[in-house]
């Protein structure tokens, strides 16, 4: 056929699927690269090589670190070490923004997806990286231009609308009718302009964080009924009745009251607006599967098919049945639900039964908030933490960054419960952010110094107020606040000055690592040293690799044999933080002879009971002398 060119490729069958499979991975416009369990590049596309200007030949068998700004190496060892323990696919977004480093040194934005990968040479991870810089500075221009417009005309806008509405109340004398109405349309529309900027502001400060939510314990119910009342004279305007359904159920939620009092109102006045004269607006409060659900149900002409897609975009409007829904901004809907994703829940609306629409909030009940304040993963060995934040998706996202560098972390939402929690457990660290529901963080830091089980706890505050900074130092000082963070904070940053200041140093409980393929012994030996030291164990030489990257080791314990492979492999690894070979002890039923060069403690038997003993006899005499260690190192 004229036009069509036939192209026959010149593969192979028997090659061909692994062929179309390379040339679609080099096609790809994402940047694509694969890593070993070691975190050596073993792929890289084309798009690799464009966007960090290296050779693909160059970047074959290289760490994955190459690419990273050097301050953020170290963390992302860390972060790699904890992924190759819990693998788990990461989608492109998922994950907080990281800068990657190109070759003549220059950084960028980027952002990340992981996808792990069991092949017969153990975990592969395939890595999709874009460049994301031209989007921040799209944004940023597209924010900049927003907040400029917007104050910009705020100030004479006002103003027009004041003198608008003095003309109209007859401040001036009274005006002929023509005048006068069309001063009214003119005041009309000019307070519809002065809704819109402050809805455009509104959703501004709430992207950026501007605004501080104080989440608090609530009663749903009271605050649904603070709510009518104060919408009582608008309904009135309307001749529309507002009720609260009586089957309403008692419930408590966790959330930010004048904020959630800004998402009911918003949705009642469109209810009112959209229903007819005469007719009934009712609220119902219900309680499913730890959730508390607050519905809003109109009698209106119902949501257009077409339109229910757009409902919560910005300047989203339907075409109005009746002049009187036409006085909205179109941002309402967009600014509940930007409000309601804040306090971690949902917002969404169903066809009401006989006609109308329900519109309705779904937010976590407060006993599902408390009942998650405690780390469901926390181990007996694993570093405890304490955050004393109020935002629960704030501590939610802070739990799971903690998480993949080796800390439990529990959560407390107020300045009392952070107190009760620290009198009932022992905590290794303590978060605080500055603004707390019930006081000042600096107050709780305190009240915390005050009990002596946690006069000597490190302490960390954060705050998203760069304010709050200026006459701190003294504070800081007397408080013995360890560090002030700015929020957003960095992960990776806050975990190397926690893992510093928990105490695995010349002082601190030991931490000492067991390998060993027998489970029954990696659980007779953690319980015996159970009194003396925290002990990490594991199975396999992979599983000790990723241990080492999460924690600081005072001794070793190795077994010879480890299904076939040698436990001695290990010994390079285990080193401290300076390069120093810390203490290694090798407790094997396989005798060896050790070579000169490896630096082994003590060589002990496993065979009896009297092996134990002796085992632990040992692990005593390595640690009492740390601290001689631990000088050593210092000098």
């Amino acid at each position: 056929m004229a036009g069509i060119a036939h192209i026959t490729p010149d593969l192979s069958l028997a090659g061909s699927a692994a062929e179309y499979c390379r040339l679609a991975v080099d096609a790809c416009p994402n940047c694509m690269m694969m890593t070993n369990s070691a975190g050596r590049i073993v792929l890289a596309n084309a798009e690799a090589e464009r966007l960090f200007g290296y050779r693909r030949d160059e970047l074959i068998g290289q760490t994955i670190e190459l690419l990273l700004p050097e301050r953020l190496r170290d963390g992302h060892l860390q972060r790699r070490a904890a992924f190759a323990h819990r693998p788990e696919a990461r989608r492109l977004g998922d994950g907080r923004d990281l800068h990657g480093r190109r070759r003549d040194g220059s950084e960028f934005p980027i952002e990340i997806g992981l996808y792990p990968i069991r092949g017969e040479q153990g975990l592969l991870v395939l890595s999709i990286m874009t460049d994301i810089g031209e989007r921040k500075r799209t944004d940023g221009l597209k924010d900049e231009f927003v907040s400029t417009v917007s104050h910009e005309l705020r100030t004479p806008l006002t103003s027009i609308a004041g003198s608008l509405g003095l003309l109209a109340g007859g401040a001036c004398g009274v005006l002929p009718e023509p005048a006068s109405r069309l001063i009214r349309i003119a005041h009309n529309n000019s307070q519809r302009l002065v809704r819109l900027i402050n809805d455009i502001l509104d959703i501004e400060k709430i992207e950026s964080g501007q605004i501080v939510f104080k989440f608090k314990r609530l009663d749903a119910q009271a605050l649904i009924e603070q709510v009518i009342e104060a919408n009582r004279g608008y309904a009135d305007g309307f001749q529309v009745r507002v009720r609260l359904d009586a089957t309403t159920a008692a419930a408590e939620v966790y959330a930010d009251p004048d904020r959630l009092v800004q998402v009911i109102t918003n949705l009642l006045s469109n209810a009112i607006k959209a229903s007819p004269p005469g007719a009934e607006v009712v609220i119902a409060i219900s309680e499913r599967e730890q959730n508390v659900r607050l519905a809003i149900r109109d009698h209106g002409p119902g949501i257009p098919r077409d339109f229910r897609p757009r409902i919560f975009e910005r300047f989203a409007q339907a075409e109005p049945g009746d002049a009187r829904q036409k006085s909205g901004t179109g941002l309402g809907l967009s600014i509940v639900k930007q409000i309601v994703t804040r306090l971690g829940g949902t917002v969404g609306f169903e066809d009401a039964p006989g006609g109308g629409t329900v519109f309705y909030v779904v937010l976590p009940a407060w006993a599902q908030v408390a009942a998650s304040a405690i780390d469901p993963e926390a181990t007996l060995d694993t570093a405890r933490i304490l955050f004393c934040e109020d935002n629960l998706d704030a501590a939610f996202a802070m739990r799971y960054g903690l998480r993949q560098l080796g800390f439990a972390t529990d959560f407390a939402h107020s300045s009392s419960d952070a107190l009760a929690r620290a009198r009932a457990a022992a905590y290794d660290a303590i978060l605080v952010d500055l603004d707390l529901p019930d006081g000042d963080g600096v107050g709780l830091v305190g009240a915390l110094r005050a009990v002596p089980k946690t006069y000597n706890v490190p302490v960390v505050v954060m705050s998203a107020d760069s304010s709050r900074e200026r006459g701190f130092g003294l504070d800081a000082s007397q408080l013995k606040i360890l560090e002030l963070m700015r929020k957003p904070v960095d992960i990776d940053r806050l975990a190397q000055i926690l893992d510093r200041a928990i105490g695995r140093g010349a002082n601190g409980r030991p931490q000492i690592l067991h390998v060993d393929d027998d489970p029954d012994v990696l659980e007779i030996v953690a319980q015996a040293l159970d009194a003396t030291a925290s002990v990490v164990s594991a199975a396999t030489l992979e599983e000790a690799r990723c241990a080492l990257q999460l924690h600081r080791f005072d001794l070793a314990i190795l077994d010879i044999n480890l299904n076939g492979v040698s436990g001695l492999d290990l010994i390079p690894d285990l080193r401290s933080q300076k390069g120093m070979p810390i203490p290694i002890i090798v407790f094997s039923a396989h005798r060896a002879e050790l070579k000169a060069k490896l630096s082994v403690d003590a060589q002990l038997a496993k065979s009896s009971a009297v092996s134990l003993e002796n085992l632990l006899t040992a692990v005593h005499d390595r640690l009492l002398l740390r601290p001689r260690f631990a000088a050593k190192e210092a000098t």
